[in-house]
């Protein structure tokens, strides 16, 4: 059986080899010599059209769909590939659901006029008839799992959670969340999940259906257990969940924390840092700063605290580091800023 670190050497192998066949170092008489040249168990043949056509056996076909046939073998469910990367793949559909997984570099996946820029340890799950492309950068490693619609609704309801965000996935096209984007930074346990399939896709063992099925079903579990979920969000529900930010900023700006904004609004740091790239946002340190400036304002020109009291309350933890900030913020000291305040108000 192959090691799992094997095959992580083999998919590298393979992105170097793809480089120098790009850039001319390589023939492709070569590059077809070497990937026949590997261990049985380490020779992708398929993945890049070299063995020829069988019955049950990858044949091309033409933009702009693509049918399960042409890709899934005859008595598999699931079919894993390692992506070219000297292919960008123009618009295209096809009638199973895919799942790209990013182990290294990047990737990029266009829908409706949408580029989604996936990185390491990103993965992003398509439903059937969505349209897109994939293109990825000279030294990625990306892996490609092509499921058999058939099989993906039989299996998946329960783990997905039909009636809950994940319901679209079930639906048919045109309906919402019919993607989903997985971010799980540098997790060894997913990447492990990712190689085993790979392992097993690659696997001649009676059992091999068997292994890479149940490996799928682990990964999508472990993904919804541990992994950061986006559905393919509209910008008002940023807009909203901004709003929420700025409101929890406002209210608790003195004791306030990513991590606790994440755990009072229900979100991840992650999903907080999306949205506020996607709102056009600050960084959320800058905005929290903002907000207890706003609020040291506030307490200068509403009470009678000291300086120092003021800072405290506001959430500064040091009466200097507080008339530094201030002064960056609003040009002047807080002690001038509140006698210019009742001088402005006869106070």
């Amino acid at each position: 059986m192959l090691h799992m670190e094997e095959t992580e050497k083999l998919l590298y192998r393979l992105t170097e080899w793809e480089q120098e066949q790009a850039a001319g170092r390589m023939t492709q008489e070569e590059f077809r010599s070497a990937i026949e040249a590997l261990p049985r168990d380490l020779r992708p043949l398929d993945w890049y059209g070299i063995e020829a056509p069988v019955p049950g056996r990858r044949e091309e076909t033409s933009l702009p769909e693509f049918d399960e046939k042409s890709f899934i073998l005859s008595g598999d469910d699931v079919c894993v590939r390692k992506h070219d990367t000297r292919d960008a793949t123009p618009a295209h559909s096809h009638n199973f659901y895919e799942l790209i997984a990013v182990l290294d570099g990047t990737a990029r996946n266009t829908m409706e006029n949408r580029e989604v820029e996936l990185g390491r340890g990103q993965m992003f799950l398509l439903c059937p008839k969505e349209v897109h492309g994939i293109s990825c950068s000279p030294d990625a490693v990306v892996l490609n799992v092509l499921i058999r619609a058939s099989f993906f609704r039989a299996s998946f309801p329960a783990v997905f959670g039909v009636g809950g965000v994940q319901e679209g996935l079930f639906s048919p096209p045109g309906a919402p969340g019919r993607c989903m984007l997985f971010d799980m930074e540098d997790d060894e346990e997913t990447r492990a999940f990712l190689l085993l399939l790979a392992r097993e896709s690659l696997s001649s063992r009676p059992n091999r259906r068997a292994a890479v099925n149940g490996a799928l079903a682990l990964l999508f579990s472990f993904l919804l257990d541990h992994g950061e979920v986006v559905q393919k969000e509209s910008p008002k529900r940023y807009e909203a969940e901004m709003r929420e930010i700025l409101s929890y900023l406002s209210a608790c700006c003195a004791e306030a924390t990513l991590a606790g904004a994440a755990e009072q609004l229900h979100f991840s740091t992650r999903h907080i840092a999306r949205i506020l790239r996607e709102t056009g946002q600050k960084s959320f340190n800058t905005l929290l700063r903002e907000a207890r400036v706003a609020a040291a304002r506030r307490l200068l020109e509403e009470t009678s605290l000291t300086v120092e009291e003021v800072a405290q309350a506001s959430g500064f933890s040091e009466g200097g580091y507080f008339i530094r900030v201030f002064r960056r913020e609003t040009g002047t000291t807080p002690a001038l800023y509140r006698a210019q305040y009742q001088q402005n108000h006869k106070i």
